[in-house]
């Protein structure tokens, strides 16, 4: 069992998973439209998620992709951003996991105090997790490149387990953030 610690990232790693947005988003972009093939333009929008530390403006965009020709939208995957979810992604990951890792650091109380989310929100999550991941389009085609001992049931917290022998805690985090899709 892993005994990672539950903490509130810094702003500068909050930064890093935008910049790492940005960049996916200029990918993207870089990738016709897949109904028409016609060219992509950016179409932004301001987010302001929950959880983490105050963001300047910059960090906190969320960038999606319009078709010129055809107007149908295209939306990268985030970093930073957990789908439609208010709380930040890094934030949902390590709550999920800590309550997955049982960590007795990790009460409920802890942390609905440390990230302002409530027991209910916590449960909710924990159940998205457990319902939703195993048979998203994105998990399923992702699944393929994870280790046979990260289960389905345990994501993300056997993930971080499994990235947390692999590299540094800050690497690990962004890489759970931008592998694990929006649910």
């Amino acid at each position: 069992m892993s005994t990672y610690p539950v903490f509130v990232p810094e702003s500068s790693f909050f930064a890093a998973l935008a910049a790492l947005d940005r960049a996916i988003a200029l990918e993207a972009r870089a990738s016709p439209c897949p109904a028409c093939g016609g060219p992509l333009d950016f179409s932004t929008w301001r987010r302001k998620p929950r959880g983490g530390p105050d963001l300047p403006d910059d960090d906190l965009v969320r960038w999606g992709l319009c078709c010129r020709r055809c107007r149908k939208r295209v939306l990268p995957p985030s970093a930073l951003f957990f789908g439609r979810h208010v709380y930040s992604k890094p934030v949902v990951l390590l709550v999920v996991a800590a309550r997955q890792r049982q960590l007795a650091l990790a009460s409920l109380e802890r942390l609905r105090d440390m990230f302002a989310v409530s027991r209910q929100t916590i449960v909710r999550w924990i159940r998205v997790f457990l319902e939703r991941l195993p048979s998203s389009d994105s998990w399923i085609r992702l699944r393929g490149r994870v280790a046979a001992g990260v289960r389905d049931q345990d994501v993300p917290a056997s993930l971080l387990d499994l990235l947390l022998r692999q590299a540094e805690e800050g690497e690990t985090l962004r890489r759970v953030c931008e592998w694990v899709p929006g649910l």
